[in-house]
Parts: C-alpha cells; structure tokens; sequence
C-alpha cells in the first residue's frame, strides 16, 4: 500500500514540474514596439526615433525639413 501512495505522489510531482516546464518553454518573448510617425512632407511612415523633429513635427530626412521651412514663407 504504502508503495501505491509513493508511486502516486511521485506521479503527481511530475505532472507538476512538467507542466511548470511547458509553461516556461512556451512563453514567447515580449517583442519591443516603437512608435511610428509620418512625415509631414512626404507622408512616410518611419520610427519615430529615427525621425528628424522639428516645432513637434516629423520628417524624414534633413531635406522635407528644409522644404518645410521654405514652404512657411
């Protein structure tokens, strides 16, 4: 008797450290989001950290801005 209660405690910590182990293998990595922003020359779509700021805008490149400040004139 005392070997069927042993078998079945040792059967129930199994299925438990197995299933905490799936657990663990299955759980994707948090990916890291960044924000997009538009242009607002061109309309692209780029992140926002690599966007060129400007009065709270965005652009693209050092030209949309130079093209924003002459269209202001």
């Amino acid at each position: 008797m005392r070997i069927l209660i042993l078998i079945a405690i040792a059967l129930f910590l199994y299925i438990i450290i197995n299933n905490q182990l799936r657990k663990l293998k299955s759980t994707k990595p948090k990916t890291i989001t960044e924000q997009m922003v538009q242009c607002e020359h061109c309309g692209l779509h780029i992140l926002q950290n690599e966007a060129i700021e400007e009065d709270h805008h965005f652009f693209c490149s050092q030209q949309h801005v130079e093209a924003n400040r002459h269209s202001k004139q």
